[in-house]
C-alpha cells in the first residue's frame, strides 16, 4: 500500500490517492485505488494533503492487522445499521399508510466525531476494567459538541430527546471523579501524537497563550484562587488555563494552573509538563509581550527553543525612541509593509510598519486629543485614555504636548523580540511568525464560545480538570477535522468551527415504524455537500439509503 500523486491534465492540480498493488489474471499487476483524498495545486496544500494520506494509509493498515490491544467500538444501533453494508436489499412496504414518523434522531455529531474518537483510541485511556466511565466520558465530549453550554441535566435531557442516548447525570459526576491527573495527561498524549502524525512529526513553530476561565462562585481555594480576570469579572474565582498550539491551529496540550497565577509565571510549568508527555524536538515558540521575563526567555534557551515574543515599545528607554523611527534600512515587503531590525541591549528587535496602521493611529490620537480640549473648556479633569495627553499641576490642567509628539513616534509601528538568527531568517520570516498568533486567539475563542467551556459550575479539583479535559479532547476532535476536511477538500471554502457543528447537527435520521408490522425503518434527511464532504473527511460515507432497523427496541 502507497501513497500515490497524479497531476490532472485539464487542470493545475495534481491528485493524492492511497493505492496498493494487486494482481489480475492474464493482466500482470495492477495498482487498485483504495481512497482517493483529494486534489490541490503544488505548494504548502498539497504537502499537507500528502501528509493526510500517509496518516490515513497507516490507519488502513492497522485495521487489517490491528496491535495487541484492539480498540473499543461503542455505538447506538441507529449508527450501526446506519453503517451496515449488507443492509442494501430491497425493503417491501405493504401500506404506506401504516408508516408513522415516532422519533428523529442528530446523527452527524455521533456519527462523525463518534468515529474519530474511537479511531484514535482515547477510550484506552481508562482501560479494561473501567467501561463504564470510558462510555462517560465519550458521550461527555459528544456532549459537548452537541450541546454545548448546557448544564449536565439539560445535556442529558437534549441527548435523550435528539440523539438517542439516555444517561443518567449522575453518573457524569462520579465518572469525572475517575478522571485523574495520569488520565489527562494520556488523553493529551492521544491528541499530541495524532497531531504530529498528521504533520508527519514536522512540528516547528508552537504558540502559547493563557487565558481564564470563571467558576459559578465567589469563594477560593486550591486551583481557585483569587486573581485577575479577563473576563471582566472580578466577583467569580478564576483558574489559568495554558494553551500549546501549532502553526495549522492544532492542539498540542495544555496546562492548568490557579487563579492567582501571573501569566508571566505560566510558561515555566506548562513547558515543564509539555517536554515531561512529549517528545518535541528544537522548535519557535510565539507569545506575547506578557510571557517576556528573563526567567522565561533563560528557561527556553536551556531547552534548546527559539522564540518569538511580542515588544512593549513604549516602554523602552526615550533614547532610543529615535532609532525606532530611523528609516534609512528599512525592508519594503509590500506597499503597505516594511521591517526592520534593531539590536538593542543584546537581544534583536523586528519592527514592522504599516501605513495604514499609522494613518488609523494619527486618526485616533487626533480624536482624543479633540475629546481634551473639550473636557478641558468644561473644566474637567481628564482621566484614563483620555487623560494620558494632559498635564496635570498645582495651578492647572493642560495638554501635555510632549506627551502627544512621543506617541506619534509610534504610528504604525510593532515590534516582536526574537532569539533566531538573522542570518538564515530575515526580519519579514521572522514576522511572519508572529503574525500567525491570530490562530490561537481563534483557539480561545472557539473553546470559550463554540464550545462554551466557562463559567464552570463544578466544585472540587478533579471535576474542573476533567471539565477542563473533555472541553480539551472535543475541542480537539473539532480542529483536527476541521483540518482533515479543509486539507482533503482544498478547493472548496473552508469550513469553520461553527459550520462543521451546524452541518453536523443537520445530519438528521426518522424513525419511521410501520404499525401494521411494528417493524423500523431509519430515513436520513436530504445531505447537503457539506455533510458529505465532513463524513468523507472522517473516512464515511453519508448513509443516505432507507434502512431496516432490526431488533425493535428502546434506543441504547
Amino acid at each position: 500500500m502507497l501513497v500515490r500523486t497524479l497531476r490532472r491534465k485539464t487542470t493545475q492540480n495534481v491528485s493524492v490517492q492511497i493505492v496498493e498493488s494487486t494482481r489480475v489474471p492474464g493482466k500482470g499487476p495492477r495498482q487498485r485505488i483504495i481512497k482517493h483524498m483529494g486534489a490541490a495545486p503544488e505548494g504548502p496544500l498539497l504537502d499537507a494533503l500528502v501528509r493526510l494520506a500517509h496518516r490515513a494509509k497507516l490507519r488502513l493498515l492497522e485495521e487489517r492487522q490491528p496491535t495487541l490491544f484492539p480498540m473499543e467500538y461503542w455505538a447506538a444501533r441507529v449508527q450501526g445499521a446506519r453503517q451496515d453494508s449488507q443492509s442494501d436489499q430491497p425493503l417491501p412496504i405493504p401500506d404506506a399508510r401504516k408508516l408513522v414518523e415516532t422519533k428523529r434522531l442528530i446523527m452527524g455529531v455521533h456519527e462523525v466525531f463518534g468515529t474519530l474518537y474511537d479511531r484514535m483510541g482515547f477510550q484506552k485511556v481508562f482501560g479494561a476494567r473501567k467501561k463504564m466511565a470510558a462510555r462517560l466520558f465519550r458521550q461527555a465530549v459528544l456532549m459537548r459538541l452537541a450541546a454545548p453550554g448546557s448544564s449536565k441535566r439539560a445535556c442529558c435531557g437534549k441527548l435523550s430527546r435528539h440523539h438517542g442516548v439516555e444517561v443518567n447525570p449522575d453518573k457524569f459526576y462520579r465518572m469525572m471523579d475517575t478522571v485523574n491527573d495520569d488520565r489527562i495527561a494520556r488523553l493529551q498524549s492521544i491528541v499530541s501524537h495524532e497531531v504530529r502524525g498528521l504533520l508527519q512529526e514536522r512540528v516547528d513553530v508552537l504558540f502559547f497563550d493563557v487565558t481564564t476561565l470563571s467558576f459559578a462562585s465567589d469563594k477560593g481555594e486550591d486551583l481557585r484562587k483569587k486573581g485577575f480576570s479577563k473576563d471582566g469579572k472580578p466577583q467569580k474565582v478564576p483558574v489559568v488555563l495554558a494553551l500549546f498550539q501549532s502553526v495549522e491551529g492544532l492542539p498540542i496540550g495544555y496546562e492548568l494552573c490557579p487563579g492567582s497565577t501571573a501569566d508571566v509565571r505560566t510558561l515555566g510549568p506548562a513547558l515543564k509538563a509539555l517536554r515531561a508527555r512529549f517528545d518535541i524536538g528544537r522548535v519557535v515558540l510565539v507569545a506575547d509581550a506578557r510571557m517576556r521575563s528573563q526567567d522565561n526567555l533563560d528557561l527556553l534557551a536551556s531547552q534548546g527553543w527559539d522564540w518569538v515574543v511580542a515588544a512593549r515599545l513604549r516602554s523602552l528607554p526615550r533614547r532610543m525612541e529615535a532609532a525606532l523611527s530611523a528609516s534609512h534600512d528599512w525592508v519594503t515587503v509590500s506597499e503597505d509593509i516594511s521591517v526592520t531590525e534593531r539590536q538593542i541591549k543584546g537581544r534583536c528587535l523586528v519592527l514592522r510598519y504599516s501605513k495604514k496602521r499609522a494613518a488609523k493611529d494619527a486618526y485616533e490620537r487626533d480624536r482624543i486629543v479633540e475629546k481634551c480640549k473639550r473636557r478641558l473648556t468644561q473644566g474637567i479633569k481628564g482621566s484614563g485614555k483620555r487623560g494620558r495627553f494632559l498635564k496635570v499641576d498645582r495651578n492647572a490642567v493642560a495638554l501635555d504636548q510632549d506627551a502627544i509628539d512621543r506617541d506619534a513616534c509610534f504610528d504604525g509601528l510593532h515590534g516582536v523580540w526574537t532569539s533566531l538568527d538573522r542570518d538564515n531568517h530575515p526580519a519579514q520570516h521572522i514576522y511572519a511568525y508572529y503574525e500567525e498568533w491570530w490562530r490561537i486567539e481563534e483557539g480561545f475563542r472557539v473553546r470559550k464560545h463554540t464550545m462554551a467551556t466557562r463559567p464552570i459550575d463544578h466544585w472540587t479539583p478533579s471535576r474542573v480538570k476533567a471539565h477542563i479535559a473533555i472541553c480539551f479532547v472535543a475541542f480537539a476532535l473539532l480542529r483536527l477535522l476541521r483540518y482533515q476536511h479543509n486539507t482533503m477538500h482544498a478547493g472548496q471554502e473552508p469550513l469553520s468551527e461553527a459550520r462543521i457543528l451546524a452541518e453536523l447537527s443537520g445530519a438528521q435520521v426518522s424513525l419511521i415504524t410501520d404499525t401494521s408490522t411494528l417493524k423500523q425503518y431509519l430515513l436520513a434527511s436530504p445531505a447537503t455537500a457539506a455533510q458529505r464532504t465532513l463524513y468523507s473527511a472522517a473516512g464515511l460515507k453519508y448513509p443516505s439509503r432507507t434502512r431496516e432497523l432490526a431488533d425493535p427496541g428502546p434506543l441504547a
